[in-house]
């Protein structure tokens, strides 16, 4: 396999490498730490956020939490099952090779 052929194949799954490290970096945090947000509806002054807790939610879910995660954020199981399926439908794609 040439370089040329390792970064096309490297580029194609680029996606599936992004989500599945957004997935394990959110699987890894610490799910009760209330750090500082970078949301941008939380730091206009807007007190809801429809994405807000979806991390914890990941979190406490990885922990096999299944009840926290729900309370953390509802969509955080679909978020999870939307996503894994997301990352096997990239990395299953035939690379086309030009």
């Amino acid at each position: 396999m040439t370089i040329r052929r390792c970064f096309l194949y490297l580029w194609a799954k680029c996606e599936a490498f992004i989500w599945l490290a957004g997935l394990l970096l959110m699987a890894l945090m610490s799910q009760t730490d209330t750090h500082m947000s970078f949301c941008p509806l939380r730091l206009s002054g807007l007190g809801f956020c429809p994405g807000c807790g979806l991390g914890h939610s990941i979190a406490w879910l990885a922990r096999g939490e299944i009840v926290q995660s729900f309370h953390a954020h509802p969509l955080g199981i679909f978020a999870v099952v939307v996503l894994a399926w997301r990352i096997v439908s990239v990395l299953r794609k035939p690379v086309a090779h030009s």
